[in-house]
């Protein structure tokens, strides 16, 4: 029979029902939608009303109607009432359709490496050791007179000291059921390991920049800098050449400038002498701005009050463990609580190795 003649007469039928048996072909029908449901193994189904546009909205519809225009969508596959239908709330159709889920998780975007990238990895073969590290140059002597003695009238001897590192394990840990990894429409674990990932890429950056150096590397903001300009108050065109040249030129090859995205906004606004702003965009693709003609790196762990500029390649980081990800359903009570375990770890330090390649400015209010 053709579906179309075949809901007509189901409507004729069903215009014809008593109060009592509307009620009984609803409940039949709500029992037998929850049992298709639980074959598709849904627990819960949520309707929507009014999503999809220049549909009517059937929830004021009598029981009698309400069925006559599912079994027309179930009959005749009027996709208008189809649609219609999924929003309903109650058992005429509404309860057999499934909330939509995207399997595509909205994420943040990952913590950008602008410290990392820059400084000096070295790979430690130990958990702590020393670094000879030259503290002063030799001198030169000029005018010494013929025979005499060399000891006394050209001594110069370098200064040597020894800083020392130690690494720290940095680690992060999950657990999650199986059954939520099993049934997601994500890959739970995946996300979780790339999660993992971009914690740790962010953390390192905070480290250099910030670092305590208690149990954790030191980081620049922590070290003792003695190139230090006090602003003690709004930063200036003049205050940032001051901080600039603080630095001995030698160091300024390589330097880069090192803040947060306050002070980035407040040097932004910036002019000199000409009133032509000092922060210069370049017009290229995949060229990084400048400032008095020197990189930026922005770091928002750092505060506000401060301003860095050096060379980079003068912190080392004492690489001892690189990122390792491991997972089990065994381990722990993994296997007890029907889980997976995931952890992530690494172990390093940090610490700036020369701290005559830095400049700082204290003291920015504005």
């Amino acid at each position: 029979m053709d579906p179309e003649a075949l809901a007509q007469i189901v409507e004729g039928i069903l215009g014809k029902l008593t109060p009592e048996l509307e009620a009984k072909i609803e409940a039949s029908t709500k029992a037998a939608a929850e049992l298709q449901m639980q074959s598709l193994g849904l627990e819960e189904v949520k309707r929507k009303l009014g999503f999809i546009q220049d549909v009517p909205d059937y929830s004021q519809l009598g029981v009698s109607e309400r069925l006559q225009k599912f079994f027309r969508a179930a009959f005749a596959h009027d996709e208008v009432t189809i649609r219609a239908l999924s929003g309903d709330v109650d058992a005429a159709g509404g309860y057999a359709v499934p909330t939509e889920l995207i399997p595509e998780l909205v994420k943040r975007e990952p913590e950008l490496s602008e410290l990392f990238a820059f400084v000096r990895v070295i790979p430690a073969k130990s958990n702590a050791g020393q670094i000879p590290r030259l503290l002063t140059d030799v001198s030169v002597t000029h005018g010494l007179a013929e025979n005499a003695d060399w000891a006394t009238g050209a001594t110069s001897e370098p200064a040597l000291d020894q800083p020392t590192y130690s690494v720290a394990q940095t680690s992060i840990f999950a657990s999650e059921s199986r059954q939520v990894i099993d049934d997601a429409a994500i890959d739970i674990t995946g996300l979780v390991r790339e999660l993992f990932v971009d914690a740790m890429n962010a953390e390192r950056d905070k480290m250099i920049a910030i670092g305590s150096g208690s149990s954790q590397p030191l980081g620049i903001y922590s070290a003792t800098i003695t190139q230090s300009v006090a602003v003690g108050g709004s930063i200036t065109f003049a205050k940032l050449v001051a901080i600039e040249h603080a630095l001995p030129k030698k160091y300024r090859k390589r330097a880069r400038w090192v803040f947060n995205n306050t002070q980035h906004q407040r040097v932004m606004s910036l002019t000199d002498s000409n009133n032509q702003p000092i922060f210069k965009r370049s017009p290229e693709a995949g060229h990084s701005p400048t400032l008095l003609g020197y990189s930026i790196s922005q770091q928002d762990d750092l505060p506000d009050h401060w301003i860095g500029f050096g060379d980079l390649m003068r912190y080392w980081w004492f690489d001892r463990e690189q990122l390792g990800i491991e997972t089990t359903t065994v381990g722990g009570d993994a296997f007890k609580k029907h889980q997976m375990l995931i952890k992530a770890w690494e172990r390093n330090d940090g610490k700036v190795m020369l701290p005559a390649a830095f400049s700082i400015g204290t003291g920015i209010t504005a």
